[in-house]
Order: C-alpha cells, then structure tokens, then sequence
C-alpha cells in the first residue's frame, strides 16, 4: 500500500495541474475545456468511491446557480469546476477555495480597475494558498 503523505501529493499535484491548465485556457480564451473538467470529475468521483466518502456537489450547484441568474456573468465552466472538485474536496475546502478566489478576484479588480476577470486563476491561487495553509 502507498503512505498516505505520497497519495495525498498526488491528488493535490492531479487537482494542481488541472487547475493550472485550465487557468491559462480561462486567461487566453475566456472559456475552458469540458473535456479537461470531465476528466478531474472522472477521476475524482473514483477517488471519492476509494476513499468512502461522498462527492460535495452543493458549492458547484450554487455557482451554477449564480451563473444562471446573473446572466453568466459567473460563466458555467466556474461551477462545472467546481462541481469536478466537489469530488476531490469536502465542502468546508471548496467554499474556502471559492471564497478566496473570489476575494482575490475582486480586490484585483478593485486594485487595476478591471470590470470582467477569469475567475479560474483566482481559484487556483486559492487552492495554492489553502495547500500551503
């Protein structure tokens, strides 16, 4: 059997790296592949089945929620995202990591007066501060 520090590593370098790649998709091209957040899904819910725990879906829902009623200005590939990482994390992180990110998001905004911003960067700053926390 694999210690647990190694496989914890893992999943927070899996989680790290689809984040990163789905950052620079977000900062480029204003929107993110279906197929990268699918496979972080995929891959999460079978973590999910191995570690016995349940998936978290409601701050994925929310966000969806909030894109839904605000007209996207919170695009559905945030909540779809963070519906992959309700797999991977309990929900006490994700709000923690939306939150933040959204935080981080608006003081820059505020900062360099930016009205529209990818919220995925943010979120994977947060998620970066919470693994060193």
């Amino acid at each position: 059997m694999f210690p647990l520090q190694q496989v914890t590593r893992v999943k927070t370098l899996w989680i790290l790296g689809h984040l990163l790649l789905l950052s620079a998709e977000d900062i480029k091209e204003r929107q993110v592949s279906l197929a990268v957040i699918g496979a972080l899904g995929g891959t999460g819910f079978l973590w999910s089945l191995v570690a016995g725990r349940l998936p978290e879906p409601l701050p994925g829902l929310f966000l969806l929620a909030v894109g839904y009623f605000s007209g996207e200005r919170v695009g559905y590939g945030d909540g779809w995202l963070l519906l992959a990482l309700g797999m991977w994390l309990s929900a006490s992180e994700l709000f923690f990591l939306l939150f933040l990110g959204m935080g981080l998001a608006a003081l820059w905004g505020s900062l360099f007066h930016c009205r529209e911003l990818p919220l995925i960067p943010y979120l994977t700053a947060a998620y970066m501060i919470g693994v060193c926390i």
